[in-house]
């Protein structure tokens, strides 16, 4: 599969189909007939470039199944488009959803393709005005159609800013509200933000937070240069390292061990 994963650091990596999704998911395949912990998100959740992702090592604190459904590169259209997915995380006894990239995400001002949300589909004539000098056909991908919008003209790029974040908020809310079961939002965050280039803002996430029972935000310090993740401008998730799918899994699992009532049972508080 064309996931980008470092196959010479980490070795193969297990990959099934999940019942009538069309899409192709990470790990071995969950047993849903035992209670089981639901996460959905992007690259991150998937665990592009190591062994063991958080959601794995969620399941061996909590000695509970975790069905991970990640998928690189993923906005919330993408689980929105998937009704079988959908259905399996409102079984959950509670939903672990990612706060996804707004770059993956169709608003009105481009496109992108359902299942491959990284991939540029179309753009509006209301883009084409803004940017009147770029060729939007040489692009394929999102990410390297806004590194150029940004370099043409960071004033116009600012139109395309606000309506990233408008549309992510308006789809991020559909997509909690669909998911009938508890939830709970976890946000991958710059711990400078402003520095980072962040699109996510604290404003956004508390637009989406009455939606959850819980907001869980781990603030990861970026290595110089791999900052640009938390934007879209790259690709992968390469600062998504051993170290921090270690942190946010022990975040994650004292929460949840506390939802489920398990924080006791398994030394977790």
């Amino acid at each position: 599969m064309g996931y980008g994963i470092a196959v010479e650091e980490i070795g193969e990596v297990d990959l099934y189909r999940f019942g009538r999704s069309k899409q192709i998911f990470r790990g071995s395949k969950p047993n849903l007939k035992k209670p089981y912990v639901a996460f959905i998100g992007g690259s991150e959740t998937f665990g592009k470039f190591v062994s063991t992702p958080f959601p794995d090592m969620v399941q061996r604190y909590l000695r509970m199944t975790c069905a991970n459904w990640g998928t690189p590169g993923a906005g919330p259209g993408f689980f929105l488009k998937d009704p079988v997915i959908l259905e399996a995380c409102s079984n959950a006894e509670i939903c672990v959803v990612q706060v996804m990239n707004p770059v993956a995400l169709s608003n009105r001002l481009y496109s992108v393709f359902p299942r491959r949300n990284m991939r540029l589909r179309g753009v509006s004539s209301a883009l084409r005005s803004l940017f009147p000098g770029v060729v939007f056909e040489d692009f394929k991908y999102v990410s390297a159609m806004l590194r150029k919008l940004a370099s043409e003209d960071i004033e116009a790029y600012q139109s395309v800013l606000e309506e990233q974040r408008y549309a992510w908020v308006s789809r991020m809310r559909e997509l909690l509200n669909d998911i009938e079961t508890r939830k709970l939002l976890l946000w991958l965050a710059p711990v400078d933000a402003a520095k980072s280039g962040c699109i996510i803002t604290d404003e956004m996430v508390a637009a989406v937070g009455d939606q959850v029972e819980k907001v869980v935000t781990v603030r990861i310090n970026a290595k110089s240069g791999a900052n640009m993740a938390f934007n879209g401008a790259m690709r992968d998730s390469a600062w998504m390292t051993r170290g921090v799918h270690s942190e946010v899994s022990k975040e994650l699992s004292q929460v949840l061990g506390e939802m489920l009532n398990l924080d006791q049972a398994l030394g977790l508080g």
